[in-house]
């Protein structure tokens, strides 16, 4: 189906879809992983672009197994402009089930979004300039090239010095217009760690909703160590898919079969329960943390005869500005903490435990993840 959003009551259309606003260069990257190494103009420049991505890969396949369905806003205009999304490769998502849904932002109420977005992005620069490091800034624009992003949403009259700074601009007025998109549907902001970073640095933090997770799961932050600059580790099934897949287009059959699977049904509904009881009345009851606690345990004993680093977390804006629950000593940015959600799953029953050990234990043996992604990315692909 498609949605269309036309005047205010419409976004209650996508509120009711219940999955989060994700970040476009999410949704590129894993479009560019799915096409596979054949399917792509440049496979040098693919490459170096999941290379740098490889943790937004990951946010790709947890996103297609956790979330019932996941709006996917004007894709073309941002990337492929022209196209019809059903007729690209990440339609084929929804082979067997919808899973991502189609919205069409039309001109009125975009318009309405992006007026508040300006405004916002003025006030950065109302000192001359945003702050942004030069490096980070051609980083960020070398990625945009090779990605194909299209979308550069008019700056009104803010006056900008060059070319390359104007990109830039209009990259962070994007990234405002997508969160002011999750605003009006009540849902999470999904940022691609780089942009999430970006907007910390300059800040321009933006709120997310899950802030009872990293109380939740604290006695789980110790268990893998993977460096991933300024966004924490965040365990997920990205390793656990690449270890038995072949190709992209098996690896997506992988992940749509795991999210069928009862352990994966059954941590949404133990998940929607403790956020419900957490946003109604502010509590997270002491059996629920127990029960982490427990989990951390049982994959510690595991792990018998495996060295179980201590994770060291990078200071971030985040550490200093968030308001944090008493006795949290890590603080996660938004996209680390809509990540980290698929770990409450694991529950008394033993396919839970199972299923939440054999990931740990596969992202702790990929110590080079991007060698195996590459190997698999080089087999059989969609084609679009």
């Amino acid at each position: 189906m498609k949605v269309t959003v036309e005047k205010p009551d419409d976004w209650l259309k996508i509120a009711k879809l219940g999955g989060p606003v994700v970040d476009p260069m999410i949704l590129r990257c894993g479009e560019l992983f799915l096409r596979g190494a054949a399917g792509v103009s440049d496979v040098n420049a693919a490459w170096d672009l999941m290379t740098k991505n490889i943790h937004a890969l990951s946010m790709f396949f947890d996103r297609l197994i956790l979330d019932e369905k996941i709006p996917v806003f004007n894709y073309a205009d941002t990337f492929d402009i022209g196209q019809n999304f059903n007729q690209g490769v990440l339609s084929q998502v929804n082979g067997k089930e919808e899973i991502l849904v189609d919205v069409d932002v039309r001109y009125g109420a975009y318009m309405k979004v992006k007026k508040a977005a300006l405004a916002e992005l003025k006030k950065l620069y109302a000192g001359g300039a945003a702050g942004v490091d030069a490096q980070e800034a051609y980083n960020i624009l070398g990625e945009l090239t090779t990605s194909g992003y299209a979308w550069y949403p008019k700056l009104g009259n803010l006056a900008l010095r060059d070319d390359s700074e104007k990109r830039l601009a209009a990259f962070i007025l994007g990234g405002l217009i997508f969160g002011a998109y999750a605003q009006q549907t009540g849902t999470d902001h999904l940022m691609q760690p780089k942009r999430s970073r970006l907007f910390l640095a300059i800040s321009l933090k933006q709120k997310a909703s899950r802030d009872a997770e990293q109380y939740l799961f604290k006695n789980l932050a110790g268990l893998v160590e993977r460096p991933t600059a300024d966004v924490p580790y965040t365990p997920t099934f990205f390793p656990l898919l690449l270890g038995k897949s072949a190709g992209p287009a098996q690896l997506l059959t992988n992940a749509l079969k795991l999210r069928r699977s009862g352990a994966v049904r059954d941590y949404r509904n133990w998940l929607k329960a403790a956020l419900t009881d957490f946003d109604t009345n502010g509590r997270i009851p002491t059996s629920r943390a127990r029960e982490v606690k427990r989990i951390a345990n049982g994959i510690q004993e595991k792990l018998a005869g495996l060295p179980v680093p201590q994770i060291q977390i990078k200071m971030t804006v985040a550490d200093v500005a968030a308001v944090k629950p008493p006795g949290v000593a890590v603080d996660l940015t938004a996209p680390a903490k809509a990540a980290w959600g698929w770990l409450v799953g694991q529950l008394p029953g033993r396919r839970h435990r199972k299923l939440l050990t054999r990931a740990v234990i596969a992202d702790r043996e990929y110590v080079e993840l991007d060698r195996r992604v590459k190997k698999v990315w080089g087999g059989s692909g969609l084609l679009g």
